[in-house]
């Protein structure tokens, strides 16, 4: 299956977790992949590895909390490549000591994390859109979060960014649209990147395990499927959407017990 054959793909966040499955889920389809990555050397890594099996990749430092950086990406992919055909805004966390309750979240951290989870996505998205009316259309999928569709105890700013990046979606389907770009948008539950097995202890996960209506917790590579699924022709009539993947951890009422 080559959906992605002779298609640029940006993806952010590119070499770890999430990002990393995904670039290699498309590459894996024959997409020509910019690995953009705060870490330029795992980018570099990932790189080299994939192209020792024939990818045809790039990989560039990108930090999702400066603007210039943002330009300095799409400058570099469109140097590369001359065009872009696929967005993925993956990036995206928060700092739990500071994105705590609204009691007790640092004011302070307000920009940053607004920047890190929406800004970045604003912008990247407005700078590429321009790349791809040029080109006939062009696809643009964000990483949001079940956090950005219900609450938590923590992590208010993540949850009203992310829920940002949820309508921000919503808009850039809209007024695209008639340009033949499409936006959707994916939002994962708990998902065993390396990042949650090191910072939630396995009562954390068994918690969340226990409200999913399966049997077991999400892997990167079902996000990446679902963003390649998005990206691809097979979503052709597919915009504006948040496709929730969460293991159905958000579908049920607190009555029912899933264990």
């Amino acid at each position: 299956m080559n959906r992605f054959e002779n298609k640029v793909i940006v993806i952010t966040g590119a070499a770890g977790g999430i990002g990393e499955a995904t670039t290699r889920r498309m590459v894996s389809e024959g997409a020509k992949v910019i690995i953009a990555d705060y870490s330029k050397e795992k980018a570099e890594q990932l790189a080299d590895e994939l192209a020792r099996s024939g990818a045809d990749v790039r990989p560039v430092y990108f930090s999702a909390t400066e603007l210039q950086s943002c330009k300095e990406l799409i400058t570099f992919a469109t140097k590369e490549y001359d065009r872009i055909d696929v967005l993925v805004n993956n990036v995206g966390g928060t700092d739990p000591k500071r994105d705590r309750n609204i009691e007790n979240l640092d004011i302070d951290y307000f920009d940053e994390a607004f920047h890190l989870n929406l800004s970045c996505t604003m912008y990247l998205s407005q700078l590429v859109i321009p790349i791809m009316i040029a080109h006939g259309g062009g696809n643009i999928v964000n990483v949001a979060s079940i956090s950005g569709i219900t609450a938590d105890s923590n992590g208010t700013l993540y949850g009203a960014s992310k829920a940002g990046v949820i309508n921000l979606t919503k808009y850039i389907a809209t007024q695209m649209g008639k340009k033949n770009i499409r936006c959707n948008a994916v939002a994962p539950g708990l998902v065993l990147t390396p990042a949650a097995l090191n910072n939630l202890n396995e009562d954390v996960r068994n918690i969340f395990l226990s409200q999913c209506a399966t049997p077991y917790l999400g892997v990167p590579q079902d996000i990446a499927a679902t963003i390649a699924f998005l990206a691809s022709e097979d979503a052709r009539y597919v915009t504006g959407q948040t496709i929730v993947a969460d293991g159905g951890l958000t579908i049920h009422n607190p009555t029912v017990h899933m264990d």
